[in-house]
């Protein structure tokens, strides 16, 4: 299939390239020189692109409509902050403090350390699975509705920009920060952008950098499905607005966040565009949707592409200074865009090293900014797993990787069996023991383990776990590892959550049940049903009750009526954009009841979080008998 020569110089791309399923990462001499300071100009116009196109779509964010912008309205007098950006230099400080690897493990302190109070969609999920001790990647699978947004494709850039002209240590890199808070189409997005980006940095040719990036992007996803319809769709119409409805039939979802949408548009922007970053950032933004990142993404390609072709108008109103969110918090952030830039051109140094790129500076300046970083504190694993229920808990002294049951949540009755991944990185041998710790009420079987690993090698271990019924379920089972090694004592830990328990009522039959939830969603039979869910708080407070699904429901907190939803209404289980409640509960015991009445199965959502801005998931409601 190729794209037919339109306005501008069109694309091709080339159907049935190889589907890379995983990185090989070969170590080696350099095959490629880049001139230090071509690259350091690319750097600063990519992220002064991003600036600009999510300054321009901004105003645009959320609404599906199509827009009509040729410029910035209302016109800024510096760049208007945005999560594009915050967490690009969030992630960049946490790798100057941390050091070497760059790791899932690290990446994840941003949930927890840097960003507070207002986090939407996938970023709430990340943060309440890693305060119940979950990690990555499986943070990003776990009772995860949001996995195939855009909160990781927005991140690209900075990757991109840390493995210049290497798309796959771009990608490798870029997808140990995208499984923290992603899995599925979210995780091959930000694969696909930091593999383009990449390779923009050594190649203008539009057409060989999206056959870059598809490598990436696996066969059969609906993802490579659509960009591969975008480009047929193009090829026949040459009209950006009546393909982007093309899109939209076939592949339209309720959230508009979604990442197969908003990356069809970046492509589509892309083809349309005649080579005009003007034109590439206003399509991008007119066709709506993630409007701030899309025209973001479409504005920092271009960047790399051709550093000297964003306009004095566009970069004038923006100026230099590097604005972040007032709810990023325990910030050092640089003050202006060079000086971030600056810092990923010495961290791109070292990384290059580490991971023995295949790519090398020429030309550097003696004079170049230096800063201090540790040194690297662990090996890099040349295996990457992600997209299944595991976690990494440490990499030093030993990579420990947890595989959780398929619930993740313990089940009354179920096979609660956990298994502890043991992998050495290093080039001596390791051998000790480890024991399980847990609270009294927790029973594992069995209680430790012996292991000798030769260097590079890797052993796994598994252990049941059982409860007695308590009267509370709660949110964080933890649970340590204490270890030998070599004679070194260190330990580490992780956590699990009970399942939540519904008591069932058939208002047809009387019939009653219990059902255990191991998250937050729960199918529901046809028929009439009141589910009972008894639960306290840790401190009386106004909260948000999210009450979402496709099932028609009658909500009562403590025998009110507080609510009723409709069947098929639209289903965004957000704090900010969803069907969402204030309710205030008492501090001790709390009666929830939902009542439904459906002519067929349905899935129903139930969460609760905090009130201001788009909220925080609450780890401190926990359920009771």
């Amino acid at each position: 299939m190729n794209i037919k020569p339109g306005r501008d110089k069109a694309l091709k791309f080339l159907s049935g390239l190889r589907s890379l399923s995983g990185l090989v990462f070969k170590k080696g001499d350099k095959i490629m020189k880049l001139n230090y300071e071509i690259y350091r100009r690319k750097v600063r116009a990519c992220f002064v692109g991003k600036s600009v196109g999510g300054t321009l779509g901004m105003p645009y964010e959320g609404p599906v409509q199509v827009n009509n912008v040729t410029y910035y309205d209302p016109v800024p007098n510096e760049m208007v902050p945005n999560d594009d950006l915050d967490l690009q230099v969030t992630f960049l400080e946490i790798l100057m403090r941390e050091g070497l690897p760059v790791s899932r493990l690290k990446l994840g302190d941003l949930w927890n350390l840097y960003n507070s109070g207002s986090l939407p969609d996938e970023y709430g999920v990340a943060n309440a699975n890693y305060r119940k001790m979950i990690y990555a990647p499986l943070s990003g699978v776990y009772n995860n509705a949001f996995h195939s947004g855009m909160g990781a494709a927005i991140r690209s850039e900075l990757w991109a920009c840390l493995a210049p002209g290497d798309p796959e240590l771009a990608v490798r890199i870029a997808t140990e920060d995208a499984c923290v808070d992603h899995s599925g189409d979210g995780i091959s997005a930000i694969r696909f952008l930091a593999a383009i980006e990449s390779a923009a940095f050594a190649e203008n040719d539009l057409n060989k950098l999206i056959e870059t990036g598809m490598r990436y992007l696996p066969e059969g996803e609906r993802m490579k499905n659509a960009f591969k319809d975008t480009i047929a769709w193009w090829n026949e119409t040459e009209d950006y607005i009546r393909v982007r409805e093309k899109i939209l039939e076939k592949y339209s979802v309720e959230n508009w966040t979604d990442v197969t949408i908003n990356l069809s548009f970046i492509l589509l922007a892309l083809l349309s565009c005649e080579n005009s970053f003007d034109k590439a950032i206003c399509h991008a933004v007119n066709m709506g949707h993630d409007a701030d990142c899309t025209g973001a993404t479409v504005g920092a390609l271009f960047g790399i592409m051709n550093p000297d072709g964003i306009g004095e108008r566009w970069t004038r109103p923006i100026g230099n200074s590097l604005v972040l969110s007032c709810n990023m918090t325990n910030m050092a952030a640089s003050a202006s865009i060079d000086d971030f830039c600056d810092e990923i051109a010495f961290c791109c140094e070292k990384i290059q090293e580490y991971y023995h790129s295949a790519v090398s500076f020429e030309s550097l300046p003696a004079d170049r900014k230096q800063y201090v970083i540790p040194e690297p504190r662990a090996a890099a694993s040349d295996d990457i797993p992600y997209e299944q229920s595991e976690a990494l808990i440490t990499d030093e002294p030993l990579e420990v990787r947890v595989i959780y049951p398929e619930a993740v949540a313990y089940m009354p009755g179920g096979e609660n069996k956990f298994t502890v991944h043991l992998i050495n990185n290093g080039d001596k041998p390791m051998s000790g023991s480890f024991s399980i710790g847990t609270s009294q009420n927790v029973i594992c079987e069995p209680r430790g383990f012996s292991y000798s690993l030769k260097p590079y090698e890797e052993e796994k271990f598994t252990f049941s776990v059982e409860k007695p019924l308590c009267r509370v379920r709660i949110n964080v089972n933890k649970v340590v590892l204490a270890f030998i090694t070599n004679g070194l004592k260190w330990s580490c830990s992780f956590g699990f959550p009970d399942a939540r328990v519904y008591h069932v009522e058939n208002l047809d039959t009387g019939e009653k049940y219990d059902v255990n939830v191991p998250g937050s969603a729960f199918t529901v039979p046809a028929g009439r049903y009141r589910y009972t869910l008894n639960f306290k708080l840790a401190a009386m407070r106004e909260i948000r009750l999210s009450h979402n699904g496709k099932a028609r429901m009658t909500v009562y907190l403590n025998g009110e009526r507080i609510t009723e939803r409709e069947a098929d209404m639209k289903y965004v289980p957000a704090f900010h954009r969803g069907s969402v409640t204030k309710v205030t509960p008492k501090r001790e015991h709390n009666v929830l009841e939902i009542e439904f009445n459906n002519d067929r199965e349905r899935e129903a959502f139930i969460e609760f979080g905090s009130v201001g801005d788009c909220g925080i998931w609450l780890t401190d409601v926990e359920c009771e008998k």
